[in-house]
């Protein structure tokens, strides 16, 4: 995993993310809707004002791969959320996504956080088994609306950090 990188979004980030959350096989497992390039150029730009939230490209070498998005940065019980992860589908089963879960975890660890969460629906089996590697587990079940209108089973996922 040495050529995987993780470094912040940037503004010239926007095409990328445009086309990884339109890929039709990821809107399909994150129950999304087509978005236009100018709703990532201003996601971006709020995101570089909120310090509740971080957001991260991940690279293979200089090829961008995959977005990882944390939320609940500024709570005081120092519970982070990581609010998506989604890799391109030819690079999904390499171990990528444990791996930089894994960093991400590490990384909050040492900033004080106490534990993570995230949400994933029932039927991403692929998702739950990356989570449950890297130590997170069920803690709710709920239903949800999605974006595309769906109501759709999740499970509601935590790990604690100390």
């Amino acid at each position: 995993m040495n050529n995987i990188k993780i470094n912040k979004v940037k503004k010239s980030d926007a095409q990328f993310l445009h086309d990884l959350m339109n890929n039709e096989s990821i809107m399909a497992v994150l129950n999304e809707v087509p978005t236009a390039i100018n709703v990532w150029i201003d996601a971006i730009i709020e995101w570089g004002q909120d310090s509740d939230e971080e957001d991260y490209i991940i690279f293979d070498e200089l090829v961008p791969i995959g977005w990882l998005g944390l939320n609940g940065l500024s709570s005081e019980d120092k519970k982070a959320y990581i609010k998506v992860i989604a890799l391109i589908p030819s690079y999904q089963k390499r171990g990528i996504g444990q791996y930089v879960i894994n960093q991400i975890i590490e990384n909050l660890k040492l900033r004080g956080y106490v534990s993570i969460g995230l949400y994933t629906d029932q039927s991403n089996v692929q998702a739950q088994c990356c989570y449950l590697k890297c130590g997170f587990d069920v803690t709710d079940k709920i239903v949800q609306k999605m974006s595309n209108g769906t109501s759709v089973r999740r499970y509601k996922m935590e790990i604690t950090l100390y």
